[in-house]
């Protein structure tokens, strides 16, 4: 099979004779379901999303109006249809709407005969029911915190958002952790201390947004920034001016507006008074949001291990901008917000070794479980600790596609789930002309192929091992010649 064989990394073990034997099947009809994504990168509860889908013909006949069937908690959701020609493949979107929080449980299922393996697709996701939010924020003295009242009206008014307030002197930093979103609030320095445990917290996968003092300490924030591969302030700018240009085709912005194609030249976009010049380095992997008449960064933003930091090149406060008070300023926080949950693979595949980190840590004697009740199945994987990740490996133990439960404490910690390696799906076969093309070109000499003939394949690997035998063509030629002797004494006596 082409795609599960790769005979340029056989080892030539000349001591060792090999045969291939081509099979050719009388049909390699298949079609399968590849693989699956998201449009976008985060579940949202009760928010529409739409499911994108590969389904490959791997045959010579094309297939009209297929049925393909999603599933989600084992509740049957948007049946659909498909069409494919032969030898090639098809995209399909699937829509629907997350009615429950927790873990969703979810398979394709599309139907095909003979080959019926790969016909299911198995994936899981998480839907949040809230998202902790934390902003820390500048203290004019030891015993005053100046929150800002723009954060407070957001984040406090939408249930989604578990929103606390800090301090900058009063900040615990074993809880940082449990937070998606870490919101600085105008903070007139970075301590080392707090650097430190923000860089680890985005490493980890949490998202860091930075609103900068009117009149912050450069050094403490650039050295922050460059410890995580981000543009660094320069200088402030005074000179008023305004946002331009909004990346609409980022993340954050794809499906806040309507079209992609009208200009923003005549939109009433923010105002700003004056703001921190972003340095413009190419060597990191910024990706603007907002962007100034200047072409200076208004918004930005950077992937940092597994999370992310965005930075403002403005505080919140109105001396600056009025960026809080126009109707940009919600669907950007709500956005940063909700895309600061992490997320895992939708699916893991079978004959790979994986493994994948969790947040939950457990203690003492607890250990974890992967669990699937259908199956009866019951695996302790292995897993340890390496500096504040936990990584829990699998080492190829679940063997059967389908949707596993992992379990700490008894406690359902989250969804994962396998599909078999979708190579296999792909029938075609080596011929005999190709292998021998493939062995040469690898000066594999000790392995043959076995020509498919007429002949049984036990005649074949009897001649291959015993030679051919030749004992009837022996007798029958002795006959014959015992018969030209009898005649040639009979009639040439004389």
């Amino acid at each position: 099979q082409k795609s599960t064989i790769d005979i340029p990394q056989i080892k030539n073990d000349t001591t060792i004779n090999f045969n291939f034997i081509p099979l050719i099947a009388t049909e390699k009809n298949n079609i399968y379901i590849d693989t699956c994504w998201f449009e976008t990168p985060v579940r949202q509860f009760n928010q529409l999303e739409k499911l994108h889908v590969i389904i490959k013909n791997n045959s010579e006949k094309a297939v009209e109006n297929n049925s393909i069937k999603l599933f989600i908690n084992d509740i049957q959701k948007t049946p659909a249809s498909f069409s494919i020609d032969k030898e090639s493949e098809q995209e399909i979107i699937l829509s629907f709407a997350s009615k429950e929080t927790g873990i969703q449980n979810c398979r394709i299922e599309l139907n095909d005969y003979p080959v019926t393996f790969d016909d299911s697709f198995f994936f899981s996701y998480n839907v949040s029911k809230n998202i902790e939010v934390l902003a820390i924020n500048k203290a004019e003295i030891a015993t005053e915190t100046i929150e800002s009242v723009y954060l407070n009206k957001f984040f406090k008014t939408d249930s989604v958002f578990i929103f606390k307030n800090t301090s900058e002197n009063k900040i615990d930093y074993s809880t940082l952790s449990s937070n998606k979103l870490i919101i600085l609030n105008e903070l007139k320095s970075i301590s080392s201390g707090l650097s430190q445990e923000l860089k680890k917290f985005i490493e980890n996968g949490g998202s860091l947004l930075i609103f900068p003092n009117s009149s912050c300490e450069l050094i403490s924030y650039n050295d922050f920034f460059l410890s995580v591969k981000a543009n660094y302030f320069e200088r402030l700018d005074t000179a008023k001016t305004k946002i331009e240009k909004i990346n609409i085709d980022h993340t954050i912005y794809k499906d806040v507006f309507e079209k992609k194609t009208f200009s923003f030249a005549n939109l009433d976009l923010p105002i700003i008074n004056k703001h921190y010049v972003i340095s413009k380095t190419t060597k990191n992997n910024e990706e603007y949001l907002l962007k100034l008449q200047n072409n200076d960064v208004f918004l930005s933003k950077y992937a940092f291990g597994k999370g992310c930091l965005y930075i403002c090149a403005a505080p919140l406060n109105t001396d600056f901008s009025n960026f809080t008070k126009h109707a940009l300023f919600v669907p950007t926080l709500y956005k940063i917000g909700m895309y600061s949950q992490n997320t895992q693979p939708l699916f893991y595949t079978i004959g790979v070794d994986e493994s994948f980190e969790i947040t939950n840590i457990l203690t003492g004697e607890n250990i974890y479980h992967i669990k699937q009740k259908k199956e009866a199945f019951d695996l302790i994987p292995e897993h340890k600790i390496m500096g504040a990740k936990n990584i829990i490996s699998i080492h190829n133990q679940i063997k059967n596609a389908g949707n596993y439960t992992l379990y700490g404490d008894n406690a359902i910690l989250s969804g994962i789930s396998f599909n078999f390696n979708r190579k296999e799906s792909n029938l075609s076969c080596y011929n005999s002309d190709e292998l021998k093309n493939q062995l040469s070109i690898s000066n594999a000499f000790n392995f043959k192929t076995i020509e498919t003939t007429e002949k049984s394949l036990t005649q074949s690997l009897s001649e291959l091992t015993q030679g051919k035998k030749m004992w009837k063509l022996c007798i029958i030629l002795t006959l014959v010649c015992l018969g030209f002797e009898i005649l040639l004494l009979r009639f040439m006596k004389g």
